[in-house]
């Protein structure tokens, strides 16, 4: 956990979406300190024209985290460079080009199924 979504253009074949995908939930990990296990992934491939990022007109990835709040800055600066630098060195993806938003709650925000809160039970 979190919960990321990933935008990304649809153009690009599956193999490098799957790598995208994979390059963003090892920066989380290292620099979030989430578990291993816990990868919660959107992955929306969109035509070129749906994805709009100011005047940039090259591919574009787009990153959603809805997680819950605790994280320092440092951690998310961490993040931030990490996945933007892995994304551009292994995934051809120009750093100006990605764009991250982290959105932050509380354990009353999550149910994983059931219809409970999991992190609420004690």
């Amino acid at each position: 956990m979190p919960l990321v979504t990933i935008s990304l253009p649809e153009h690009r074949p599956a193999l490098w979406r799957k790598k995208v995908a994979d390059i963003v939930n090892a920066a989380v990990i290292d620099t979030l300190d989430f578990p291993p296990d816990d990868r919660y992934q959107l992955i929306q491939a969109l035509p070129a024209e749906q994805i709009e990022l100011q005047s940039r007109n090259e591919d574009a990835v787009i990153l959603q985290l809805t997680m819950r709040a605790g994280r320092g800055n440092q951690a998310k600066q961490a993040f931030y460079r990490r996945v933007v630098g892995d994304l551009a060195r292994r995934a051809d993806i120009k750093s100006a080009n990605v764009m991250i938003v982290i959105n932050e709650n509380t354990d009353a925000d999550w149910s994983f199924g059931d219809g409970e809160a999991q992190f609420l039970k004690t």
